[in-house]
């Protein structure tokens, strides 16, 4: 199975291999969540990475990093069908991400088909101004853009045959990842393997995942939200999860 969007996108590239396993966490259902999971503060130790800027603090009093998304499906007269994650889409399907930060930082969303390279969904060239830098409580909405068709809102990842899952790995950090674009002007610039093995192999994040009804302060309730945080305190300069999209 490939987006139709996806697919034109890993065709343009000429993708060559990615490899990213090891992504652990804990799941949990969950009712309504307010700002006090979402704002919540910890000391954190800063750490040192070689991909990053240099960390100026040794340790902060901040945010854990979190990140909530859901799916999209497009119903009759362009609607945003909110959808259970683990819903099985049919070819035709119509879907969309929205992701949303507790904090400003910086969010990859990259394309991540089996043993190949990675295809960039995220930052987005008509997406401020092609920058990778996404601000609090902002939600974003991926794809955003489709050549063929000018009004962001006719803009959709389709299913097409073959079946199968479509992984979108998702990366959230605190500073800028120097081995990742930030900046891009056109749709989908590729991934190299070797690059997202040494930034998950470089990770020590624990991640706390909570489904269910969710809420972001200031916003609607979300009825089937996924949340994900990086609980761990001596190691929160980044956040990666794995989305899968499943289709019969």
């Amino acid at each position: 199975m490939r987006f139709q969007l996806i697919r034109t996108l890993l065709i343009a590239a000429a993708l060559g291999g990615l490899l990213f396993q090891g992504i652990t966490g804990k799941s949990a259902s969950a009712q309504v969540q307010g700002a006090d999971l979402w704002y919540s503060k910890a000391t954190i130790t800063r750490k040192k990475k070689p991909n990053r800027p240099p960390v100026r603090q040794k340790k902060v009093v901040a945010s854990l990093l979190t990140v909530q998304w859901n799916l999209l499906k497009r119903g009759d007269g362009n609607i945003k069908m909110e959808v259970d994650p683990e819903t099985v889409f049919e070819t035709g399907d119509q879907v969309r991400l929205s992701i949303t930060a507790n904090q400003n930082g910086f969010l990859y969303i990259i394309a991540q088909p089996e043993g190949r390279n990675g295809v960039l969904l995220f930052p987005d060239p008509t997406v401020n101004d092609g920058k990778n830098y996404v601000t609090k409580d902002k939600e974003y909405l991926v794809p955003y853009h489709c050549d063929d068709k000018p009004d962001p809102e006719d803009c959709w990842m389709e299913m097409t045959p073959p079946a199968g899952t479509e992984k979108l790995l998702v990366i959230f950090s605190r500073e800028k990842i120097t081995t990742l674009p930030d900046k891009v002007k056109k749709a989908g610039d590729e991934v190299r393997a070797e690059v997202i093995e040494a930034i998950e192999a470089g990770s020590e994040q624990k991640v706390e995942k909570i489904t269910g009804k969710l809420v972001i302060p200031g916003r609607p309730v979300v009825p089937y939200a996924t949340r994900v945080r990086n609980i761990n305190r001596n190691d929160n300069e980044d956040l990666m999860t794995v989305i899968e999209i499943k289709h019969e």
